[in-house]
């Protein structure tokens, strides 16, 4: 048997050779892929790094945030204590007197010593006060603004319904004996219907008494002077007008500090209004026209606790007072509200509630009672 010569043997073992090792191309390839491999491990483990990092920022500016926020959070509940704490003293009457504007006619200024006086008196006490022209000369009005995150009322300007008229005291002689101190007081009310009317006056019986003493003691040099009736004139405002009065003061020093004090109470009386608007379903509108009506608590009682009249007058004593609308349409306050007021604030049980004090519960159990 033939074996096979020696030149098929070597062709063989080139054939084997040839097929164990690998050609230039097929190297190239498996390093490549190897090498590939490898950068897919390091990118993802860059990219875990990147992550991380990313991550972490996310995580400091969420942290960042959140103290951010619970520092505004801290800050507002701060300040809504504040307020609260601003509403509580406001309602006390604290600060009333920084929400009334004293409304001062040009002329009081110009009235020298008096005007100095006041202003600076006004001033020291912390009063706020504008010089303009009133509709009635040397008259004083006032307005007060109630702050609207505290009172929750209307923002608009209240007018106060009070106007003083200052007088010098020569002047306010020759009104009477002219005979026209009465005509002026009309006008005012004619212009100022709602208000109290104050003449106030300086000097007065000074002036008189000096007048009198100078006529007696020479009376050759001095112009023949009628004692004006003061007194008489006096009595018959309070007779034949209402809420009219006056006052005399013995010098600028007094005038000014009657001044400054009648406008911290003018502003204290208007803390009124947060009580009646406190009443449930009492809307502040309706408020206010009782409070036109009866600048006090004091004149309002007075009317509620008045033995001539019934229950049933007294409920309705208000119905027929005037609301202002926005629509200028004429609307009175009504039975309704005019009842709920009486009953809630003449109600003797302080343990029922509102709603039943409305419907005459408290009425009903004074009677059980007795």
């Amino acid at each position: 048997m033939d074996h096979g010569h020696p030149d098929d043997e070597s062709d063989i073992l080139e054939l084997n050779d040839d097929i164990s090792r690998p050609t230039g191309k097929g190297k190239g390839k498996g390093k490549k892929s190897n090498t590939s491999s490898v950068d897919g491990v390091t990118g993802k483990m860059r990219m875990s790094k990147d992550e991380r990092l990313r991550l972490n920022e996310e995580k400091k500016q969420q942290k960042e945030r959140e103290k951010l926020q619970k520092a505004a959070q801290k800050a507002e509940a701060a300040e809504i204590k504040k307020r609260e704490k601003e509403k509580e003293k406001w309602e006390k009457g604290k600060f009333a007197h920084k929400s009334i504007v004293a409304h001062i006619d040009t002329k009081v200024v110009e009235l020298g010593s008096i005007g100095g006086h006041l202003l600076s008196r006004l001033a020291e006490k912390g009063l706020s006060f504008r010089v303009s022209s009133n509709p009635i000369e040397k008259s004083i009005v006032w307005s007060m603004s109630v702050p609207e995150e505290i009172s929750k009322i209307s923002s608009e300007v209240i007018k106060v319904p009070y106007i003083l008229i200052i007088c010098e005291a020569e002047e306010f002689c020759d009104l009477v004996n002219s005979e026209s101190l009465m005509s002026h007081v009309s006008r005012v009310q004619r212009l100022y219907p709602l208000h109290t009317v104050c003449y106030l006056t300086n000097k007065l019986m000074a002036f008189i008494n000096k007048r009198e003493q100078g006529q007696y003691k020479d009376p050759a040099n001095h112009i023949v002077w009628k004692r004006p009736p003061i007194e008489e004139v006096l009595s018959k405002l309070t007779i034949n007008f209402v809420k009219v009065h006056s006052r005399h003061c013995v010098d600028e020093a007094e005038l000014a500090e009657h001044v400054a004090g009648l406008t911290y109470s003018l502003a204290s009386c208007q803390i009124r209004l947060k009580a009646l608007v406190a009443i449930p379903k009492v809307q502040p509108r309706f408020a206010i026209a009782i409070w036109k009506k009866y600048p006090t608590m004091k004149s309002l009682l007075h009317v509620y606790m008045d033995p001539s009249k019934s229950v049933h007058e007294k409920e309705f004593l208000p119905k027929d007072l005037k609301v202002e609308n926005m629509l200028g349409d004429d609307r009175k306050l009504g039975e309704i509200c005019s009842r709920r007021v009486y009953r809630i604030l003449m109600a003797q049980c302080g343990s029922i509630k509102t709603d039943d004090i409305e419907g005459g519960a408290d009425f009903f159990s004074q009677h059980s009672a007795e």
